[in-house]
């Protein structure tokens, strides 16, 4: 549950993250529950053209469904993926998913509204659920993750969700 005060952008930091660039830091502690800060959007892209974006535009995109993705903007783009995360979005909204300390690396889920089965790569978030390599898709979680998740994934994750859900039911005789 997202908490009722809403903190500004002030009460977070970008700093260094060591291997993993730069990172999103907490300048005090937050709550489990407590909203955090708000992600900020850029330029929008449909898939097609993602090749006409930049390095740097292309680090930082978010999809919001299986055919568009968004650009984000600092600090948002500065959040870094952890398989436990302390942090969770839910729309723009990024929210403490545990208490978070002072200090601590602020981090979420990049699977959360990802849906390439086939992009596949090392993951360096260290985190002792890690398990090395990710693939990053929603549904390459295992089952309880994705039940977990699932209320805080965009639509187009819900419904893509509720399709497979759907065909894998097994048909009345």
């Amino acid at each position: 549950m997202i908490g009722h005060h809403e903190h500004m952008i002030s009460d977070i930091a970008v700093g260094d993250a060591g291997r993993r660039g730069l990172g999103v830091f907490a300048l005090w502690a937050f709550h489990e529950g407590e909203f955090i800060f708000r992600r900020r959007h850029g330029r929008v892209a449909p898939s097609a053209d993602l090749w006409m974006l930049s390095d740097d535009e292309r680090r930082h995109l978010c999809e919001l469904d299986f055919d568009t993705s968004v650009v984000l903007l600092p600090p948002g783009c500065y959040l870094n993926h952890s398989c436990d995360p302390n942090a969770m979005r839910s729309g723009v909204r990024v929210f403490a998913w545990r208490d978070i300390y002072r200090g601590d690396e602020i981090t979420v889920d990049y699977q959360l509204n990802a849906f390439d089965d086939s992009d596949v790569s090392n993951c360096d978030c260290c985190s002792l659920s890690c398990p090395g390599i990710v693939t990053w898709s929603f549904f390459a979680l295992d089952g309880r993750r994705q039940q977990i998740y699932l209320p805080y994934a965009p639509d187009f994750i819900k419904r893509e969700y509720r399709l497979r859900r759907r065909s894998e039911e097994p048909h009345a005789r």
